[in-house]
């Protein structure tokens, strides 16, 4: 009944025509709101995804670690084992740390990443290879990948592939060093050039790991990681199968682990935005109020009438709260009708373009997500009832009044 009687006051025509159109302004400012809030929300999630799906080309399912110290020794038998582990696709040997890689007079600090031939079932940086091809060599003949942020600090990028290079590396004898002429000093070929992200590109350098072990006086036995390719349906299973097998000097961690912080500010960041944008729908929704208390005035001979058939104070309340709950859901249904519709004909279409030719993608990703939808529901309900409130407080007050 509450709901019938808060509907026909919303469809009725009044005395005063600004009153509907002030009650429409409302509704039309929440829908604004809302389709805001759906699309700058999926806006953030397609680029959260594009992120997360350049993390996962880059990083292995599962990364293994020492616990202390950077690189550590490890015989081929584990190895073995963890290879038979069930679930697991692919394991790498790694070796990775800084070096400088020097063209001419211009240098740059890289991180060198030496890998065995298993790395591209782990790692998918061969699909980002913008020249030259995913070969690195050996010991004797070694070939460098470089990120593209790499090569353009040495002044490479207009270069052909097959410029050689000079790395420079710390000598771990634990002498020390007071000048370059004391750092291992091994050269090398550009054998390609790859893009994935800024963050990669402009310090990752690519390698075989015997020259990578070479370069940084390691024993064939010596390792700074182990990289697994796993099933995603056997991952939490691998994960604990290689930490009872590895015992607790190591460290086993996921893509998400690996990369916390970045999952953490990325989460942050969009719930910032929500609140900004809900902050701005609170403060639209003064409309609703404005509304609300002239459609109370409008209507005090219709609540004398209900008082009279036996309404309660609550009853009445409870009118005009449906009322800003009709109001406000109304506006939310065009507002998520069209962001919607946007959403959709974005992801077909492509129509909003990003600026400049660098970007991995050249359009604006949007994805929608139900729980974006659930938080501006809840959203739209607080807002209809605190904008429902005050207005419905009065309506039910104006039973004690007298009818002039």
């Amino acid at each position: 009944m509450h709901f019938l009687f808060a509907w026909r006051y919303f469809r009725g025509k009044y005395n005063f025509q600004a009153i509907q159109m002030i009650a429409w302004v409302s509704v039309i400012a929440i829908a604004v709101g809302t389709a805001a809030l759906i699309i700058v929300l999926s806006v953030s999630n397609g680029f959260t995804e594009v992120v997360k799906g350049l993390y996962a080309d880059f990083y292995a399912d599962v990364r293994v670690t020492p616990v202390q110290g950077k690189f550590f020794s490890m015989q081929d038998a584990p190895f073995e084992k963890i290879k038979n582990i069930e679930g697991v696709k692919a394991v790498s040997k790694v070796v990775e740390s800084r070096a400088l890689l020097v063209k001419g007079d211009l240098q740059s600090v890289v991180l060198v990443k030496g890998v065995d031939k298993n790395y591209s079932k782990i790692n998918n940086v061969a699909k980002y290879m913008k020249r030259g091809q995913y070969v690195m060599g050996n010991i004797e003949n070694p070939i460098l990948l470089l990120g593209i942020g790499v090569e353009q600090k040495l002044g490479l990028f207009r270069s052909f592939i097959g410029d050689t290079l000079q790395l420079f590396a710390v000598n771990r004898s634990g002498k020390g060093f007071t000048n370059i002429n004391q750092l291992n000093n091994l050269t090398a070929v550009q054998g390609g050039a790859f893009s994935v992200q800024q963050e990669f590109d402009d310090q990752y350098v690519f390698t075989n790991y015997a020259f990578a072990q070479y370069l940084f006086d390691l024993d064939s036995n010596q390792y700074s990681a182990i990289e697994i390719s796993v099933m995603p349906d056997k991952l939490p299973e691998v994960m604990n199968a290689v930490n009872k097998q590895l015992g607790q000097n190591f460290q086993v961690k996921d893509k998400y682990q690996q990369n916390v912080d970045l999952y953490k500010i990325m989460q942050m960041e969009k719930w910032i935005i929500f609140a900004i944008l809900a902050l701005i729908m609170i403060v639209a929704s003064f409309n609703l109020v404005g509304a609300l208390t002239m459609l109370v005035l409008e209507k005090q001979k219709d609540i004398h009438v209900l008082h009279a058939m036996g309404a309660r104070p609550w009853d009445i309340q409870k009118i005009f709260l449906m009322l800003s709950g009709i109001m406000a859901f109304m506006g939310a249904f065009i507002g998520g009708g069209l962001a919607s519709l946007f959403c959709w004909a974005q992801n077909k279409f492509h129509f909003i373009k990003l600026g400049g030719n660098s970007f991995v993608i050249d359009y604006y990703p949007v994805k929608p997500m139900v729980e974006d939808y659930i938080a501006i529901i809840l959203l739209v309900v607080v807002i209809a009832v605190a904008a429902g409130w005050i207005p419905a407080r009065k309506a039910s007050a104006r039973l004690f009044e007298k009818i002039s």
